[in-house]
């Protein structure tokens, strides 16, 4: 059941995406720091996309690693007093 969900949301972000795009076609320019270009917005409407997706991605590994590193010290604390208490 979570699979069959897993595809529908990803076939509705895809087409969710196709529509933005096909809505997006003007060029735009874009000035970076040393440089500039211009980009179909819809092309740049997608990377910061990407780039966005990948920090999140990245800011959640590194709460979910401080976590797992946090339950560990306590079950390792906890076992440490129970098997005091027993003695």
């Amino acid at each position: 059941m979570v699979k069959v969900v897993q595809k529908g949301l990803a076939l509705v972000l895809v087409l969710l995406a196709f529509v933005i795009g096909t809505q997006n076609p003007d060029a735009v320019n874009v000035n970076y720091i040393f440089a500039s270009s211009t980009l179909p917005l819809s092309t740049l409407m997608s990377v910061c996309f990407i780039i966005g997706v990948f920090i999140g991605c990245v800011v959640s590994v590194a709460v979910f690693s401080k976590l797992k590193w946090q339950n560990y010290r306590l079950k390792k604390s906890h076992r440490q007093m129970t098997t005091d208490a027993e003695r």
